[in-house]
């Protein structure tokens, strides 16, 4: 009998579809090559570890690395730190770059009238330091490294021409050169500073870091200590650390499609999150390792870090995210403070923006400017938190880290509901995200209403009897409608929608909480009539405004308009920049992330309790594939398309949460292979049907018996004389 098992079991396996993915030569064809020297921080070649990173490129008629360290913030503002700047015999004229995805490594040439340079250089993790290798042809054999500090001077006030004041006149560092290398400080004046060291290690061989610290000395102890460890590692020791990382990095999840342009930004961005997000790093903010003038040095939580960290739940890099929650779980106490003293017990906020150490108090009573009155960033924030523990499924996530964290930002709201007259409860005024503020706000009542449902569901699964239910399901039962008009959903009660703008705040009940769902058919009409609405005048929009609309188009199966909506955004020069960075008034990083996002709604969506297999794939794309990509559940979903058809689906269970699935182009399904015990399967209706799967197991599905099986494997791209990216004009 044993041995039966065994046989049947292998049968299995065997049938199993296969995944096909060369990953370096998948990734090579989306590698971003220039011709020529990038020029600025939005040409760049840029690399990084999740902390520490430099964007490469010859501004300023010198070939160089612009470093920057994110969590080197001081009175929570991000500073410019400097350059590596390259020394020539001759002068420059001319090169090419490279950016190699699946090594994360970038390389490339520069000429000069005496001769020629190859360089290559990555970020390694550990220990964190910028590697570059330098060597010489003919008149440029000595070539070297200097050191050109930045001016220390709050980038906001930079930004906005603002005067100084006498705290802002940081002095200037204290640079030395030696036979090692280069070493900077800078202090700042109250306190805190960085420090640079650049050290040589054998032939053309340098390592860069960056230290911080209470002070000169600590920060330059640490920045030595770090190159020193380098040296001592070596250079190939360390090269195989590097790649090792990135090799295992990416073959977490797979995706592709035929749009060349549109695959490879996908891909970028996918590269983009590891080189600057780390599980244990900082949180990243609008810059990450990548700092350029900006008058926007924090994290700016009223849509930029939830959009940051959107995609990385689908593309099953859970640890990335972490580092967003492990410090809103370390700055639980700086979030409670965030309110007023009388809230402490049962509250905790956080205003629009705020430096790594998330102090930014809310108090709508006291408060006078509109910034005080954002009431929602922090649970909606908590949304991606509750993503991060319904992707795997581990209740200790929710009892421990975002039940009681979700339980005061809900609380927030508690404390300033008011019974009016209609026997409702409503919102005081509130702020929706650059729209307005005022009562019932659309943007908050969303808010309310989904951390409401949320606590209830989780207490009743922790079987938690929480004293609050009682007041939260009352709450529930009598909050107020969403208002709403004939164009749809307004900002809140009294205040109409007016004008195209680019922020969704008062769409957030359709996207991303799915509270009002497509599939009931007055619910999808009240989000055709206010995605409408809000769209009619596109030229008023920013970039994540198309990625926004693109992902809600997507939820209503409408994919030939989500793809016009992305490429949309991909054509728009004001913003977009050649290597992906994206810019208004100054670097984003959220934007390009989120449209990561909107291209993942394309192959897969979770909304509604039922995971959904190319629910809607633009008609030009009749090819398309996707392996391991995350769903509500704790499920590991992977999928062909071939001939404008779903091929196979696998399904892949890791905590046995019940199953629905929806794959709309079939009649029907069977199983084909199987992992585990026996799943159970009951179609419900065409293109509708329930899953059982026990823990661990996986299965196989396919419309038919005879259906072949394709690999999962890169699909062929269209015909193209040159890459997609950098976009150089």
């Amino acid at each position: 009998m044993r041995a039966l098992f065994r046989y049947q079991w292998l049968l299995a396996f065997q049938a199993l579809p296969a995944t096909a993915v060369d990953w370096p030569s998948f990734l090579a064809r989306h590698d971003l090559v220039w011709d020529r020297l990038p020029a600025r921080w939005g040409e760049s070649a840029f690399i990084g570890n999740g902390r520490l990173g430099a964007t490469i490129d010859g501004r300023d008629s010198a070939f160089g690395w612009t470093i920057n360290r994110t969590d080197v913030v001081h009175d929570q503002s991000r500073y410019p730190i400097g350059r590596v700047v390259l020394k020539t015999a001759g002068t420059v004229t001319g090169g090419t770059a490279r950016l190699v995805l699946w090594d994360a490594e970038a390389s490339g040439t520069v000429t000069t009238d005496h001769g020629e340079l190859r360089w290559r250089s990555f970020t390694a993790s550990d220990p964190s330091v910028i590697v570059i290798v330098l060597e010489g042809r003919g008149g440029e054999r000595g070539a070297d490294l200097d050191w050109s500090p930045a001016e220390a001077r709050p980038p906001r006030k930079v930004a906005r021409k603002e005067a100084f004041a006498p705290e802002d006149l940081h002095p200037a560092p204290t640079i030395t050169r030696s036979a090692e290398g280069i070493t900077s400080v800078q202090p700042f004046i109250g306190g805190g500073a960085h420090a640079e060291s650049i050290r040589r290690s054998g032939r053309g061989v340098f390592y860069v870091s960056i230290g911080y610290g209470s002070d000169g000395p600590a920060a330059l102890a640490e920045a030595r200590a770090t190159t020193s460890a380098a040296a001592r590692q070596g250079l190939n020791r360390l090269t195989v650390g590097h790649r090792n990382w990135w090799h295992t990095y990416y073959p977490a999840s797979f995706l592709s499609f035929p749009d060349a342009r549109l695959e490879a930004y996908y891909w970028i961005q996918i590269y983009k999150l590891g080189a600057a997000m780390r599980a244990d790093g900082p949180i990243l903010d609008l810059n990450g390792p990548w700092f350029n003038a900006t008058p926007w040095p924090a994290i700016w939580w009223n849509l930029n870090i939830q959009l940051t960290y959107s995609p990385l739940f689908r593309a099953n890099r859970l640890d990335l995210a972490e580092s967003l929650f492990r410090n809103l779980d370390r700055n639980r106490q700086a979030l409670i403070d965030n309110v007023p003293e009388r809230l402490r017990g049962e509250a905790a906020a956080i205003g629009r923006s705020s430096g790594p150490d998330l102090v930014r108090p809310v108090d709508l009573r006291a408060a006078q400017s509109d910034a005080a009155h954002e009431m929602g960033d922090l649970p909606w924030t908590l949304y991606y938190y509750w993503l991060h523990y319904r992707y795997q499924m581990d209740d200790r996530i929710l009892r421990d880290r975002v039940y009681p964290l979700l339980r005061r930002a809900i609380g927030n709201y508690l404390a300033y509901v008011e019974r009016g007259e209609d026997g409702r409860w409503h919102l005081p005024a509130t702020h929706s995200p650059e729209l307005a503020t005022m009562p019932d706000a659309n943007y908050d009542l969303a808010l309310l209403r989904w951390g409401l449902e949320t606590l209830v569901a989780s207490a009743e699964h922790l079987k938690n009897d929480d004293p609050l239910l009682p007041r939260w399901r009352e709450i529930l039962t009598n909050l107020t409608p969403f208002p709403r008009d004939s164009l749809g959903l307004m900002v809140g009660r009294g205040r109409p929608w007016k004008e195209s703008h680019r922020h969704y705040s008062h769409l957030l009940a359709v996207y991303p909480l799915g509270l009002i769902s497509p599939e009931r058919l007055d619910d999808r009409a009240l989000i055709e009539t206010s995605l409408a609405t809000w769209e009619r005048e596109p030229s008023l929009f920013r970039g994540y405004s198309f990625t926004g609309g693109a992902a809600m188009h997507a939820w209503l199966g409408q994919g030939d308009t989500a793809l016009t909506r992305l490429n949309l955004y991909l054509d728009a020069p004001r913003y977009m920049e050649p290597n992906t960075f994206y810019a208004e008034a100054g670097p984003v990083i959220e934007t390009p992330l989120s449209a990561a996002t909107s291209i993942q709604e394309l192959f897969l969506q979770d909304w509604g309790a039922a995971l959904r297999v190319f629910p809607a794939l633009p008609s030009v794309w009749p090819e398309a594939a996707f392996d391991r990509l995350r769903a509500d559940g704790a499920f590991l979903v992977s999928a062909v398309r071939h001939s404008g058809r779903t091929s196979w689906v696998r399904i892949e269970s890791l905590a046995g949460q019940p199953c629905r699935l929806v794959v709309a182009d079939w009649d029907a399904a069977v199983v084909r292979a199987q992992t585990g015990p026996a799943p159970s399967l009951t179609r419900v209706e065409a293109g509708r049907f329930v899953l059982e799967l026990a823990k661990g197991a996986s299965v196989v599905l396919a419309p038919d018996a005879v259906t072949p099986l394709p690999p999962v494997s890169p699909v062929a791209l269209p015909p193209s004389d040159r890459r997609p990216w950098p976009a150089l004009k």
